[in-house]
């Protein structure tokens, strides 16, 4: 009831697509989320190097071993305070959408980013300016995915403005397009005081704002020194069956992206979960 995906850089020792096809194969999936600047860099170091030709070779290359593209990643900082920063950041996640079905991709995936320069966390995310601007972006950028007909992904995160059930509602509700999809990491939205009421966020989740998750992060954690850390999934606390069975009552063979899981413990809990 679900199909499960990996981000390709969770993938050591890749430096080719080749590899990431037959890397991917040999732990047991067949999908990928995709991100260019983190798996091949030296292929979109600047974003004019992105053509329909690059697309099509790696879509290619991976369908050779059965693998696709499930999800693009762009991850951008779309609310930079440097304005020019900002809009060459945009125009590259732009470039990204523009070119996402010669790679065989519905969707480009980013999170929302930080208003100060570096992203990292500060209160100073969860002003209404800072909403409002976050806003004002995912609007552009859904209408290049309308013209394109390519879904845009948005992941929300703690430190980020888009940090709530309540704002992605929100957000979904200022955005009321088909184009806008959301990509929920219930991971993203946990801390040290709440986690143990993470079956009920992902439940609260699908009922409030459901119709729009396009992608599933299963990311499992550990909460060490009040803090939450990642593991490989089914090595944590993350209740992942009851999660799962969700998932797949709300959204049937969705996409479910195992985020933090490594290399050989891919493989590992792909057996279980399929068991």
């Amino acid at each position: 009831m679900w199909q499960f995906t990996i981000r390709g850089h969770d993938l050591s020792g890749i430096s080719s697509v080749e590899e990431l096809a037959d890397a991917t194969k040999k732990v047991g999936i067949h999908h990928l989320q995709l991100a260019m600047g983190m798996s091949f860099p030296e292929l979109v170091d600047n974003p004019t190097k992105l053509n329909p030709g690059l697309g099509r070779f790696i879509k290619d290359e991976l369908n050779k071993y059965d693998v696709d593209v499930a999800v693009l990643s762009c991850y951008i900082n779309m609310i930079h305070p440097d304005l020019e920063e900002r809009e060459l950041l945009i125009e590259k996640f732009e470039c990204f959408v523009k070119n996402a079905k010669e790679f065989g991709a519905s969707m480009v995936a980013s999170e929302t980013g930080c208003v100060l320069p570096q992203i990292q966390y500060t209160e100073k995310n969860f002003t209404e300016n800072a909403f409002e601007d976050m806003v004002q972006v995912i609007q552009r950028l859904v209408k290049k995915g309308e013209e394109l007909g390519v879904m845009i992904g948005i992941e929300p995160g703690l430190n980020h403005p888009l940090h709530s059930l309540e704002k992605v509602k929100r957000l979904v509700d200022r955005v009321n397009s088909d184009y806008l999809g959301i990509v929920f990491d219930p991971t993203n939205l946990i801390n040290s005081n709440n986690y143990l009421e993470q079956v009920g966020i992902v439940e609260q989740a699908f009922q409030m704002f459901g119709n729009k998750i396009c992608a599933f992060h299963l990311k499992d954690f550990v909460i060490k020194d009040d803090k939450v850390l990642p593991v490989n999934v089914l090595e944590g606390v993350m209740k992942i069956k009851e999660v799962l069975k969700i998932v797949a009552a709300y959204k049937p063979y969705c996409y479910v992206v195992l985020e933090e899981t490594k290399d050989l413990g891919i493989k590992k809990a792909i057996e279980q979960l399929v068991q």
